[in-house]
């Protein structure tokens, strides 16, 4: 017999309950490493199609630039950003010296040239100027804006060969703790066995998700993306 349950949304159910917070605050301390997890794994194919295209990059510029953006911006969310829906997976904690200034990098690039305008560090340079010809003067400007860095490719790889694994092995260690918090209260499984997770449903758009959700294969029945139109 094939079942399964909506923790999540049991999580939801006993928010108001004291006495189900350790189970709440386990359920969502997973869901926040999968989701980081899901984050990262995002990150490494977009740094993995920027490094196949690392020697003719000037001729997919604006393919690069959305690339990187998003390879940054995404990385940033995952391993910097203190967000109030998920915890913080710790995923700095894991680098050694060099990389958490290699870390920095990246945030800084995030936040100072990508996600916000600021003084540019060398991706962007504008200037207005006094155009003085013989058909007559101008106010004009000018800039020069880079699509991408070959540099950051590299910190975001390596980066991410120890973000990866460290979260992949969080993921272990947490769901183990909803395990213990259901086994110090079986009474959960009473709510538990009245929220069922509805697999068609979830799956009802995505090709393959409902068969691919169920066996080895599917176990974690999380990584199907599908458009929205």
């Amino acid at each position: 017999m094939q079942r399964v349950f909506d923790l999540t949304s049991a999580a939801a159910v006993l928010a108001a309950n004291p006495k189900a917070e350790p189970f709440i605050k386990a359920v969502r301390k997973f869901q926040s490493a999968i989701s980081v997890s899901a984050d990262l794994v995002e990150v490494k194919k977009s740094v993995e199609e920027l490094q196949k295209m690392r020697e003719d990059v000037d001729d997919h510029g604006h393919i690069a630039r959305a690339l990187l953006i998003h390879a940054v911006v995404v990385y940033c969310r995952a391993s910097h950003t203190k967000a109030i829906e998920r915890y913080d997976v710790g995923v700095v904690g894991a680098y050694s010296p060099q990389q958490r200034e290699a870390h920095k990098v990246i945030v800084n690039l995030r936040d100072k040239v990508l996600a916000h305008f600021g003084p540019g560090g060398g991706w962007h340079d504008e200037r207005v100027l006094y155009l003085e010809q013989d058909h007559g003067d101008a106010i004009t400007a000018v800039h020069h804006r880079i699509n991408s860095d070959s540099m950051v490719f590299d910190i975001l790889e390596n980066l991410l060969e120890t973000a990866i694994p460290y979260v992949k092995d969080k993921e272990v260690d947490r769901a183990k703790e909803i395990d213990a918090e259901l086994t110090k209260a079986p009474e959960l499984f009473k709510l538990i066995d009245r929220i069922p997770f509805d697999v068609e449903e979830f799956y009802k758009d995505v090709t393959g998700g409902i068969q691919n959700f169920w066996g080895p294969e599917g176990i974690r029945g999380g990584a199907h993306r599908q458009e929205r139109h």
